[in-house]
């Protein structure tokens, strides 16, 4: 008898023990449904800590006002996706075009945001005549000190300079003046010096803007090596020039984030301890992080609207979760640096890497495992 009712013991525990992990599953399945406008603001939860950004276009804004109810709820800082590059804005050599931008800006403002302008220099989305002929020192001045005039006082802060190293080939032995992207046009007209007149350049034009630097894969020594550096010599030439200014000329650095499975929360904080002695802000600037490896991503390739073609699998939509829970964790012990973290879009639908379900929330404005280990990086 007295073994009958162990056994019988047994199984009910164990049939507990089974309804508990099933209750578990049903929770965790109910939280995965949590809409985007049911869950707290982000911006909120984040307030001790930093900003919290997000990217906006055209779209988004109707009339005076941004519309878009979900950037309003989480968000209180935008970056222009597009429509702030030289493509758009200065579509031939001495006519701006700001209609689009203005209307995206002055809505963001009066939305409560605040506004990164994204960005004044860089070896993509020119406009034709930005050829390495026209590329001169003096159009560029012309140009940065035109737009940056425009917004003056709209603007919170300025990506000044992006991505001017290539992807390869740099170790933390080279020189950054002489290792930077050959198909930057402005490199290829004027060299290494073009950087500190760029940022000069902007500074004139409006002083309180904070100006960036802005570039990805900051995660590898090299090309956060060669960041660090250049960053170092522009700031003391500028203080050479200048020795009675007491604010940087490049007073920030955006680390992009478009990440993949195989970025580690370690490459990350040995970056952050490089550029800690800079004195520089840090933003995490275009967050993103692909549920998979980037070489599997790439198979599929990038654009908006591939979540459909997919090969993100189970274990890696929880690697991408994890992930984003320690990077966030990590972020918070680098609070005294770090001012904003923006995030590359909200659903994964939308993103420009929307094969790899690289966001927070899926094609239907639910929360995925991601947001939870985003916003639990908070415990």
């Amino acid at each position: 008898m007295k073994k009958i009712q162990f056994k019988l013991c047994v199984i009910l525990l164990s049939i507990a023990a089974m309804a508990a992990v099933t209750a578990c599953k049903e929770e965790q399945k109910g939280l995965s449904d949590d809409d985007i406008m049911a869950l707290p603001p982000m911006m909120e939860q984040f307030s001790d800590y930093f900003m919290m950004g997000n990217i906006f276009n055209p779209g988004d804004v109707g009339g005076s006002i941004v519309i878009d109810k979900r950037l309003t709820h989480h968000f209180n800082v935008l970056t222009a996706e597009n429509h702030m590059k030289p493509s758009y804005i200065a579509p031939s050599q001495g006519s701006y075009n700001y209609a689009t931008a203005d209307s995206m800006v002055n809505a963001a403002r009066a939305s409560g945001f605040e506004v990164v302008g994204h960005t004044l220099l860089w070896h993509s989305q020119n406009a034709s005549w930005m050829t390495t002929a026209n590329c001169s020192q003096a159009n560029m001045k012309t140009y940065i000190t035109a737009v940056v005039d425009h917004f003056k006082g709209r603007i919170y802060s300025w990506d000044v300079l992006n991505e001017v190293f290539p992807d390869s080939g740099l170790t933390a032995a080279s020189d950054w003046k002489t290792v930077m992207r050959s198909n930057n046009p402005w490199f290829a007209s004027q060299g290494s010096s073009f950087v500190y007149e760029g940022f000069l350049a902007a500074r004139l034009a409006d002083p309180n803007a904070i100006l960036y630097y802005n570039d990805y894969n900051l995660n590898q020594t090299g090309k956060a090596t060669m960041v660090r550096n250049m960053v170092r010599d522009v700031n003391q030439q500028y203080k050479t020039a200048y020795p009675n200014e007491t604010r940087l000329l490049i007073e920030g650095i955006g680390m992009q984030s478009h990440h993949n499975t195989g970025v580690t929360a370690a490459s990350i904080r040995a970056t952050l301890e490089l550029f800690k002695s800079l004195g520089v802000k840090i933003s995490i600037s275009e967050l993103d992080v692909l549920g998979q490896s980037y070489q599997d991503f790439a198979a599929v390739g990038q654009g908006t609207n591939k979540h459909g073609s997919t090969t993100v699998d189970a274990a890696g939509l929880q690697t991408q979760a994890r992930l984003y829970g320690e990077y966030m964790k990590l972020f918070i012990q680098y609070k005294d640096i770090i001012e904003r973290v923006s995030l590359w879009g909200v659903t994964d639908d939308k993103s420009w890497r929307s094969a790899g379900l690289p966001l927070l929330f899926k094609p239907n404005g639910k929360a995925k495992a991601a947001y939870y280990s985003f916003v639990g990086a908070l415990d």
